[in-house]
């Protein structure tokens, strides 16, 4: 009966076991769930605040890239025993970011605190004396040797002994020495030596950047694929836009600059240049490939606008890209404002070698009536454009000269009369800018000629030129100052001329929205006896305006306009002020301006809308 019941007792006690067992297991994997939700929630509790004093700026940037604890400042599971450890390795991290920077002698001051609100750890920065370059030994080995660029290139370089040491600009240094190297076309080139050294107990450093450039590659033969319709353009047009010869040294603005000439011909929908590196010759040269895609004949354009000087205006034009494959182009242009009727059809013929040497026959009708005349004019004309360089300027001009015959009946004050013109003319136009569009730092120059003798096709004689100039620099990093002039003189009487026989659109006029704000449009300029404005032989007019961007699109400006037109240059200027709103816009700059007339009683207030772009 004992073990019996010492059986059924046991049996029992195991069946308890097994319950409690089961029971544990349940309520241990519960604990298990509510510890780990509680860990992340101790974990969560410490926080901790950086302060950096001693530094600012780039030098403070990249103190705070080092830092371990500001890296992991908002790591979930931050402990104060982490905290402690990041807090002990600071210093030496905030050393190692100054070193760049020429920075060899910090002392840094730590301070780690528990407040109420969570850890706050401080670092007080003491930089030292910085390390200056002692010397900077620069060499070019290799054909760059002799190439002048890279000599006035080293005299530039962001290097220069005195400096304090700066690793980035180091860095820079051999970049700009790298990228002249692959931009002049040696591409094998490689440093030989770079080296910073540094004399810790003299406190100096010495940089050493020798550049082997190997030997320079040239302009092998160009090939020209044409997809579309193969060898439809002549190879002779394609060659036009060639801006270097079979055997030239190698320069990326050259090819660049070939590749954009042939993409702003507008003769092709897709232009791709490439250069085979694999495979130069003998003698270094490079083949260039070019796959061009036929654009379409034909565009169609329409606008729609508004001058305070034309009114509303409208126009259509039709453009011909190519009539044959010679690149023969034509065009014709309507339009249509409140002041200015006009149809223009021009053929473009080139000639020569270049893309810029072409002749332009051109032929058109415009019938204006403003508040000082009344004219129409039928005209045809031919011209030759082409580059020049003059020998006393040293630059590369756009000349044009050429013949046009004008025939013009017109009003202007008591005048009216038929005139007809045959009138040979001249212009050079001189063009360097950053952006045509919107210049930060261009300017235009260009100077015109033109005349007539009586009976040599004309009922009249008269000679005349015109200067215009304009002035574009950047102010500061938001600004730009903008000058402009032009004068205008005519010689009538010494060619037995006589000014009352000259059209309007011979005559100067001042006034509008291009010339002295604050007047209306071709309202400056000498009276009859009536006190109509009917013109004058002579022009001057200046400008200088301010602008100040606000926004990435958006600039104010103010302004100051001076000019008119004359038969004598100690007549009475006129002057004109006002402030203005600009907006760079995807069709070009819209400039708004409201301008006092300040010649006039009370300075009536006009306003000007004009777009277009700079230059």
């Amino acid at each position: 009966m004992k073990n019996s019941k010492s059986a059924i007792i046991n049996s029992q006690f195991v069946i308890y076991i097994s319950f409690f067992a089961r029971q544990t297991t349940r309520v241990h994997f519960l604990a298990l769930l509510l510890f780990l939700g509680m860990s992340q929630g101790l974990y969560a509790t410490d926080t901790v605040q950086i302060k950096i004093d001693g530094v600012e700026g780039e030098l403070l940037k990249n103190v705070q890239a080092y830092l371990s604890i500001e890296k992991q400042k908002n790591h979930p599971r931050l402990s104060a025993r982490r905290i402690r450890r990041l807090h002990q390795q600071a210093p030496d991290e905030i050393k190692q970011a100054l070193q760049p920077y020429g920075y060899y002698r910090v002392k840094v001051t730590q301070k780690l605190d528990k407040e109420p609100t969570g850890w706050l750890a401080q670092y007080d920065i003491d930089l030292g004396e910085p390390i200056k370059l002692q010397a900077v030994y620069t060499r070019i080995i290799g054909d760059g040797k002799y190439d002048g660029v890279f000599q006035k290139q080293l005299a530039n370089l962001p290097l220069q002994a005195g400096d304090i040491l700066n690793h980035p600009k180091y860095e820079q240094g051999k970049r700009i020495l790298r990228n002249l190297a692959e931009e002049r076309g040696y591409f094998d080139a490689q440093f030989a030596k770079h080296e910073i050294r540094i004399d810790e107990q003299a406190y100096t450093t010495d940089v050493l950047l020798y550049l082997d450039t190997k030997q320079r590659y040239r302009f092998g033969e160009v090939t020209f694929q044409q997809v579309s319709q193969p060898d439809f353009f002549e190879k002779s047009l394609l060659r036009r836009f060639l801006t270097f010869e079979n055997g030239d040294y190698y320069t990326g603005n050259a090819l660049l600059d070939f590749k954009n000439s042939l993409t702003n011909s507008n003769y092709f929908a897709k232009v791709a240049v490439e250069m085979d590196r694999s495979s130069p010759t003998d003698d270094l040269r490079l083949p260039v490939k070019v796959t061009l895609e036929k654009n379409k004949p034909n565009k169609y354009s329409a606008g729609i606008g508004y001058g305070t000087d034309t009114g509303m205006r409208g126009s259509l034009e039709w453009k011909r890209r190519y009539v044959n494959r010679y690149g023969h182009r034509f065009s014709a242009r309507a339009e249509l404002s409140e002041i200015r009727q006009s149809a223009t059809a021009s053929y473009h013929i080139y000639t020569g070698k270049g893309i810029d040497d072409f002749v332009t026959i051109k032929t058109g009708y415009k019938n204006e009536s403003t508040d000082t005349s009344d004219s129409e004019v039928l005209l045809l004309g031919i011209s030759k454009n082409q580059p020049r360089i003059l020998p006393w300027f040293n630059r590369r001009l756009g000349e044009v000269y050429g013949l046009e015959y004008r025939d013009e009946k017109y009003t202007v004050g008591s005048d009216s009369g038929h005139a007809k013109l045959l009138m040979p003319h001249i212009s050079w136009t001189y063009i360097k800018a950053d952006n045509r569009i919107y210049t930060r730092r261009g300017h235009k120059i260009q100077l015109e000629l033109r005349g007539a003798l009586n009976d040599i096709g004309s009922n009249t004689s008269f000679l005349q030129t015109r200067l215009n100039a304009i002035f574009i620099r950047q102010l500061f990093d938001s600004g730009r100052i903008i000058a402009r002039g032009e004068i205008g003189y005519s010689s009538i009487s010494l060619l037995d001329g006589d000014f009352h026989d000259l059209p309007p659109s011979i005559r100067f006029f001042a006034g509008g929205d291009r010339s002295v704000r604050g007047y209306d449009y071709q309202a400056l300029g000498p009276k009859n006896l009536e006190g109509q404005v009917i013109g004058g032989k002579n022009l001057l007019v200046s400008s200088i305006e301010y602008e100040h961007k606000i926004l990435d699109k958006w600039s104010l400006a103010v302004f100051y306009d001076v000019g008119n037109a004359f038969n004598d240059f100690s007549d009475p200027i006129k002057h004109g002020a006002g402030v203005g709103v600009r907006w760079q816009s995807p069709v070009g700059l819209i400039r708004i301006d409201v301008a006092a007339a300040l010649s006039e009683e009370k300075y009536p207030l006009r306003l000007h809308i004009t777009i277009g772009p700079d230059l």
